[in-house]
């Protein structure tokens, strides 16, 4: 049965959308769109037209003046500089993009990235304590710091330090010899969403400007690697620098970047800000999951093609390895949802000796898209729980985990995703104590999960010219999504599964002058709810389909529901009918499932309709008929079980469910 979600249409303002029709001349779709996202002639001029003379003045950073000062000093002076960074991709961008530069100014300069397990997010007092002794003179934070004050408290007489950031700044700002933030209460900068990557480059734009009168524009496209990886909003200064970087991607990118874009098989693409955010940032991140954040850096700094190539296949590697430990875990995750039973109907909590700190916040967001419910993922290590959390929309998990603070032994995080650790002995606890919030403050609507839409379009009137216009307002990111439309009445010519595991599926609508091509990723089960002839509503993102010269408009499925389903009806005539059916598709042997239900859809009788004939498949697996597996290239298959004697239906809670 097809999940179903609450459709969400974006209401119409039309005074608004004539005004940028008129006054910008786009096209009615994208007025409506950039109405949806709150942009007006004023904002939308620059949103449409913004370059690279729009960015602002660096000099406006509050303490920008005095570490511009410093670092030239240090440089001129010889002394050693370490560039403190950290191991998520904004992080990793970050350090690479100032040491980078530094290196062009003729710095003494090395970096430092901390140990994702070991020693955790942010400045680490026994790390600092170490470049001191090493004679580090200048120590430059990228992406942290802004809440180290007692760590910076306790090395500031002993050497300098310059903190750059973009996180939340507290009441006690460190005293370091500068902080740039532009979240710092007194900071004059206009705009507030740069990432940590996203200053570092003010800082090399500043330095630059003071020594040569001039922007500093190099290495945008590893500054929009980072800037679409921490998922900041795309507007302002963010959209531009984003812009320009993959112009920089596509046409002569980092040579790093370049080796990364071709072991992800994206080499005769037009990267876009979506395969930063699926392919490419992944593969960074991956080193801070489960090696060392270092490689990734060593990447984007380096001139050596052969190294570049090396350590683009290691990363390589290390994602694949990632994606082993993450399928790992969310399956024995599902299991435990699975014997949880109705413990697990308000909240996911799940829990596993040793699963891999690195990756339970990326199964918790899986968990979350599966189940649709607050999520929890904790790693035990020596009777230690530490979870990683994700939210749904609407909910806000920072306070559910607040109201269970007595539970824990810290906490932190936000309304989305935060983390805690806790004593293994009270996660039970903690299940029961959320689950008793989540009746309190999570109604049965909210835990159907939303699908936002832009706009409605009709069938007919998609086409190459849509998406060509609508384009206009790429990259898409945080503030500025995807857009999304819906189809809401379309009749099905055709469905099919595609790939080698059968786990993608692709549905075929007609149209007045031909069919379009709809894709939903890993939505096997539409094959058992959609028919050729059903008739449809559908929301998707659009992108073009080029194959052969040929260039035609493909929807990508968010949701799609039928307008009206078949009812399930089993009677034991009709099963045994099945039965001759299926027999004869299996010839006794294992087969696909998806062969399996082909044959099924191709020769049902007819006095069945397509949803019932496929149910029986889980009627005879009730009864041990038949038996499904997984193959060893991941294939589901069906393996044919002779049973003797006589097999009685009630058995069945499939048939007891649905007979007539």
């Amino acid at each position: 049965m097809i999940k179903k979600k609450r459709w969400r249409i974006s209401t119409s303002d039309k005074e608004q959308e004539n005004i940028l029709i008129r006054e910008l001349g786009v096209n009615p779709i994208v007025a409506k769109l950039m109405v949806n996202r709150h942009i007006d002639v004023d904002e939308g001029r620059k949103f449409l037209q913004g370059s690279l003379s729009d960015l602002l003045d660096p000099f406006a950073l509050k303490d920008m003046d005095v570490a511009v000062s410093l670092v030239q000093e240090t440089i001129e002076n010889h002394k050693p500089i370490v560039i403190y960074g950290d191991y998520d991709v904004d992080g990793i961008t970050a350090t690479s993009v100032l040491y980078r530069f530094l290196k062009k100014l003729g710095a003494d300069v090395t970096y430092y990235i901390p140990e994702r397990q070991s020693e955790g997010y942010g400045l680490n007092f026994e790390a600092l304590e170490h470049l001191i002794e090493q004679g580090t003179s200048l120590v430059i934070t990228v992406d942290c710091g802004i809440s180290s004050y007692d760590i910076v408290e306790a090395v500031r007489d002993r050497i300098d330090m310059i903190i750059t950031d973009h996180h939340t700044a507290p009441d006690l700002i460190p005293r370091a010899k500068a902080v740039i933030n532009h979240k710092q209460k007194d900071c004059p900068y206009k705009d507030k969403n740069l990432s940590g990557v996203g200053v570092a480059f003010k800082l090399c734009q500043a330095l630059w400007l003071t020594k040569y009168g001039e922007w500093y524009l190099d290495d945008l496209d590893i500054v929009a690697l980072g800037t679409v990886a921490d998922v900041v909003p795309l507007v302002g200064e963010n959209r531009i620098i984003v812009k320009a970087g993959l112009e920089k991607m596509n046409s002569h990118p980092n040579l790093g970047i370049k080796k990364l874009i071709d072991v992800a098989g994206l080499h005769d693409r037009t990267i876009t800000s979506g395969h930063i955010g699926f392919t490419l940032a992944p593969r960074l991140n991956a080193a801070g999951r489960v090696t060392h954040a270092t490689r990734a850096v060593e990447l984007l700094v380096t001139d050596d093609a052969d190294m570049a190539e090396a350590i683009a296949e290691e990363l390589n590697e290390t994602n694949r390895e990632r994606q082993e430990l993450e399928w790992n875990i969310h399956e024995l995750a599902r299991i435990d949802v699975a014997n949880q039973g109705h413990k697990a109907d308000y909240v996911t909590v799940v829990a596993g000796e040793e699963w891999h700190p690195g990756v339970i916040g990326i199964v918790a967001s899986r968990l979350v898209e599966e189940f649709y419910k607050p999520t929890l993922v904790i790693s035990i290590h020596d009777g230690v729980g530490k979870g990683s959390c994700r939210s749904i929309d609407g909910f806000n998990i920072y306070d559910a985990l607040k109201s269970c603070e007595d539970v824990l032994l810290q906490f932190g995080g936000h309304a989305a995703a935060a983390g805690f650790s806790i004593d293994a002995n009270r996660i039970d606890e903690l299940r029961d104590r959320l689950t008793a919030y989540c009746k309190e403050h999570v109604t049965p609507e909210e835990y159907i999960p939303v699908v936002a839409i832009d706009a409605e379009l009709p069938v007919d009137d998609i086409d190459v010219d849509i998406i060509d216009r609508v384009s206009a307002l790429e990259p898409y990111g945080m503030a500025n999504s995807t857009p999304v439309f819906a189809v809401m009445e379309a009749t099905v010519q055709d469905i099919m599964l595609m790939g080698q595991l059968k786990n993608h599926c692709k549905v075929i609508l007609e149209t007045s002058s031909g069919t379009l091509d709809a894709i939903a990723w890993n939505r096997p089960d539409l094959f058992k709810t959609i028919f050729v002839g059903t008739v449809v509503k559908v929301a998707f993102s659009l992108q073009k389909n080029e194959w052969q010269g040929m260039v035609s408009p493909q929807l990508m499925i968010q949701a799609i529901e039928p307008l009206t389903e078949e009812p399930i009806t089993l009677s034991a005539e009709g099963l045994r009918a099945m039965y001759v059916i299926v027999k004869q598709a299996m010839r006794g042997r294992s087969q696909s499932v998806y062969n399996v239900e082909q044959e099924i859809l191709r020769r049902k009788p007819a006095d069945q309709n397509n949803r019932s004939a496929l149910t029986s498949l889980d009627v005879f697996k009730e009864l041990g008929i038949i038996e499904e597996y997984t193959s060893d290239d991941g294939q589901l298959m069906l393996r044919w079980n002779a049973v003797e004697g006589k097999l009685d239906l009630v058995t069945s809670v499939t048939f007891l469910t649905y007979s007539v």
